[in-house]
């Protein structure tokens, strides 16, 4: 990748290299059209300064970034985000980094560029990306910058980059295998209809799977991710058709909204209904009544995302990126009071 250097910027805008120095410095004493030329010029060129050339007098970088694409007030609001955002400062301290964040929306050039900036500035090394929203074409823009990066529970087949991630399908097939040795035999999965890169569609596939090789009734109704929208759809459930026996939430938050629609409807919790969630978030134990629920390793999760980009990062200095890794951790299931 070849860089724009001051020189390039100081022929540009007509200047000594000194001049543009001073700009970069912000120095007091420059005319406001000389620094607008300046400024005019390193947009130009995109250029962006070599912190590389400075190493004599400051450090390697030793920080991480943790990527979210298109983080929604919703998401931001997940105690999921808060889960593996202390995972991964915990995990990149044991490998001697820092944690950085940053927001990037999809509609706004502007964030990748800043994005671009710092790295290409060594504000940080490497980026764990994260969001359901980001396309095979971002990744590769991501990539094209040399950028080490690694995929942190998303579904982005083919995308060439390590990707880290937890087996939804079995995780989800448990859950089936539970219910139906309980008896029930008429199942209902709440779930987003359309969130293409989430892992949405894996947990869709394991409980389709699971209910057919059964033979039991299933239907799938549509949540956002959150406890209203688990609410409402065990609400619309109860309003008309055939009432399932057991109801099977994409996510705890799901579950949870799950629960208070049952007690509105004064139906017994799990003697009439039966009622599980997917993640095992910690106010799942602390539900009334306590959740039924599948684990996702989040925590080990983040060690391993972490521990794969520590290596991408640690092998810049001589071109020795890791290879992609694709890591599939297991899920568990977990048996309370609710199913």
């Amino acid at each position: 990748m070849n860089r724009t250097t001051l020189k390039d910027v100081a022929a540009r805008a007509g200047v000594s290299h000194q001049t543009v120095s001073n700009v970069l410095n912000d120095h007091p004493s420059l005319r406001p059209a000389t620094r607008a030329r300046v400024l005019d010029a390193i947009r130009e060129l995109d250029y962006h300064p070599n912190q590389a050339a400075r190493a004599l007098r400051q450090p390697q970088t030793t920080t991480l970034c943790c990527v979210f694409y298109d983080a929604a007030p919703v998401d931001i609001a997940d105690p999921y985000r808060n889960l593996i955002q202390s995972a991964f400062i915990a995990s990149a301290q044991a490998h001697g980094y820092s944690m950085t964040t940053a927001f990037v929306r999809r509609s706004s050039p502007e964030d990748h560029r800043a994005l671009r900036s710092a790295f290409l500035q060594q504000r940080f090394g490497g980026a764990l990306l994260i969001g359901s929203s980001l396309s095979a074409e971002q990744v590769a823009e991501l990539t094209s910058w040399q950028l080490p990066a690694v995929l942190f529970d998303q579904q982005l087949p083919g995308s060439g980059v390590a990707n880290v991630n937890a087996d939804y399908a079995a995780g989800m097939a448990q859950l089936v295998a539970h219910h139906a040795a309980q008896g029930r035999t008429r199942l209902a999965l709440i779930l987003p209809g359309d969130d293409p890169g989430s892992t949405a569609l894996e947990r869709r596939q394991g409980f389709v799977s699971a209910t057919r090789q059964r033979g039991l009734d299933a239907q799938i109704v549509e949540g956002d991710w959150t406890a209203a929208s688990g609410e409402a759809a065990f609400l619309a459930l109860w309003q008309g058709g055939p009432k399932p026996d057991a109801v099977l939430a994409g996510n705890d938050r799901m579950a949870a909204g799950a629960l208070r629609a049952a007690r509105q409807l004064g139906l017994d919790v799990p003697q009439q209904v039966a009622i599980s969630g997917f993640d095992d978030f910690e106010f799942a134990r602390y539900t009334a009544p306590t959740l039924t629920t599948v684990q996702v390793p989040y925590a080990e999760m983040a060690q391993v995302a972490v521990g794969l980009l520590a290596g991408q990062v640690g092998g810049q200095a001589t071109n020795e990126l890791a290879a992609p890794s694709q890591r599939r951790l297991p899920t568990r299931l977990i048996v309370r009071e609710s199913a």
